[in-house]
């Protein structure tokens, strides 16, 4: 029976050192598996923050990008004459557009002037006042000529900038169109110095 007590004695000695190897083991794999998992979760957490990294600058440089392409003031600074040239064209077309028309003055549309009571009733002073209004007066000519003296330096400033800027092959055309526009702005065809070559 010792024996026997020996035998096992000895086969759980063996189990034990078997179970304790095995288990040593299994906490080796274990540790190795659980630093991979991490070294892996560490690479991913990496990954994504380079992801949200890029992300975010490209996000801010489209931002920036967006906001230099809409800083009017920066394009004028950078190009003053081509803003000028804008600003002069809408301009032109704005007054052109507001305009009255010539047509609509004679326009089935267009209010008639209200019929006259027989000249006995009108007062002196009330026949004197609708004369005066009918005829351009001193201020009116002024501003005419005012007018026409802004459109025709405007015209030649512009015609410069054609000079300066426009492809040799355009400028006729350009400067043509600029004519045109000051003469209807005018309502007289536009005059010209001598200094920028032009009629």
């Amino acid at each position: 029976m010792d024996s026997e007590l020996e035998v096992i004695r000895t086969e759980m000695e063996t189990t034990r050192g078997s179970l304790a190897q095995k288990i040593g083991e299994l906490e080796s794999q274990v540790r190795d598996t659980v630093s991979e998992a991490g070294h892996a979760v560490e690479a991913t957490k990496e990954g994504v923050m380079d992801v949200v990294s890029s992300v975010t600058e490209s996000v801010a440089s489209a931002k920036e990008s967006l906001k230099d392409t809409f800083n009017i003031s920066k394009h004028v600074e950078g190009h003053p004459w081509a803003a000028f040239g804008v600003a002069v064209a809408i301009g032109a077309v704005g007054a052109f557009l507001l305009r009255p028309s010539r047509a609509s003055h004679g326009s089935a549309f267009a209010p008639s002037a209200p019929a006259s009571p027989p000249p006995s009733r009108i007062p002196a002073y009330a026949a004197a006042a609708a004369t005066a209004s009918t005829e351009p007066g001193m201020i009116g000519s002024i501003l005419t000529k005012l007018q026409g003296l802004a459109v025709h330096s405007l015209t030649d400033v512009v015609e410069d900038l054609i000079k300066q800027s426009a492809p040799e092959s355009w400028r006729g055309g350009l400067q043509d169109i600029v004519h045109d526009l000051a003469g209807q702005l005018t309502d007289e065809k536009p005059h010209y110095s001598a200094s920028n070559g032009s009629h």
